[in-house]
């Protein structure tokens, strides 16, 4: 007797069914499996290269404990402390194998393996402007820069600064150490001061150079026309300084503030209206020579911030700016270790002025004093 098909089920004579294609025998007469075409091979993932440095240090036998950064520093020509802690916080430093942080510490015989992250570029862009170079070498600059150029931009590529103009000259070469965009910027003059200004290329003069302003080991010189005339010749002006309490873009002299010290002398005196006078700051805060003369009483002529020239008294003065100059800068060399002093001459709207004031009141000179 037939079996039913279960209702809904297909019977096998309902089952279609594909023709199997049959496969030539193998020799031998065994059937063979059809061939597959083998897959292309995945291509092995390429390393991405690095873009920085890989170095394989030895701590000396001699070289006290010390951290990881400090060692890294001192032993790789030229890289700041501030790049190797960069490679210390993206994991890339090693202490004997081991993954450092920023407070490892390295002992005489230790081996240090990093890879240095390229230096960040800098975010202002070059610019070709005039410059008078007083001093170059390769690891150094240092200009005459001209009143109204900014030391730096405030705040990326706003504006034209000696930034700009440095980085087209050095073909970009200046010190990533002093940011993005600060690159090579050791100290600031006003944007209305002209005078001597030292910038490094390299991160190892930059460091030098930080710790001498730091250490107060630069002997810095200015020339300033004042209004009115010292009762004394000389004399030192010790007085703190911090931001004014009310207007923030001034500095004012304060009791909270910090310490701030300026030498000074009475170089030429005209009449009783004005005098050039030779200030010689110990201390490097901001506005820290127009600060204390306005605090001596004789504030620096053009200087509308500090001053009151604003007075009918001074219509047809030729003081366009602030009538600051900085004359000199001795410091050592921070590669060779040689002295290395640099003068910059007085500039065109400083001589008028004095020329001016010498012909309408008269000019006594005092011979400088020693030292």
């Amino acid at each position: 007797m037939a079996r039913k098909t279960p209702k809904g089920r297909k019977g096998p004579s309902d089952r279609t069914h594909r023709p199997t294609r049959l496969l030539k025998p193998a020799p031998g007469g065994t059937p063979r499996k059809q061939a597959r075409k083998p897959r292309p091979a995945k291509a092995a993932a390429a390393e991405p290269a690095f873009a920085g440095e890989r170095h394989e240090l030895r701590v000396a036998q001699d070289r006290a404990t010390d951290r990881v950064d400090k060692v890294a520093a001192e032993l790789i020509p030229g890289v700041s402390r501030s790049r190797v802690q960069r490679a210390l916080a993206l994991g890339l430093v090693r202490v004997n194998g081991q993954v450092a942080g920023p407070k490892t510490l390295a002992a005489a015989g230790d081996a240090i393996d990093l890879d240095l992250p390229a230096p960040e570029a800098p975010t202002v862009s070059a610019r070709r402007i005039p410059l008078t170079i007083l001093h170059e070498d390769a690891h150094l600059v240092v200009i005459d820069k001209p009143a109204g150029l900014l030391t730096h931009p405030v705040t990326g590529d706003d504006g034209v600064s000696v930034v700009h103009a440095l980085l087209h000259h050095c073909k970009g070469k200046l010190a990533p150490a002093g940011g993005v965009i600060r690159p090579g910027i050791v100290h600031r003059l006003d944007r209305e001061t002209s005078g001597v200004m030292v910038v490094a290329k390299t991160d190892k003069a930059f460091h030098g150079l930080v710790e001498q302003f730091a250490g107060r080991e630069a002997h810095k010189e200015y020339l300033a026309l004042v209004d009115k005339v010292p009762r004394l010749l000389s004399g030192t002006i010790s007085a703190s300084i911090d931001r004014h309490r009310v207007v923030r873009v001034r500095m004012a002299v304060r009791d909270d503030g910090k310490e701030a010290v300026t030498d000074w002398q009475v170089e030429a005196k005209f009449g009783p209206q004005a005098a050039l006078i030779r200030a010689l700051p110990r201390t490097g805060r901001t506005h820290q020579i127009r600060v204390h003369l306005a605090h001596l009483g004789h504030p620096i002529l053009g200087d509308r911030t500090y001053g009151k020239f604003e007075d009918a008294a001074f219509a047809g003065w030729p003081m366009p700016r602030v009538m600051l100059h900085a004359h000199r800068l001795r410091l050592t060399h921070p590669v060779t270790g040689k002295l290395l002093e640099v003068e910059a001459p007085v500039p065109k709207d400083f001589a008028k002025l004095s020329g001016w004031l010498a012909k309408a009141y008269g000019r006594r000179d005092f011979a400088p004093l020693a030292g």
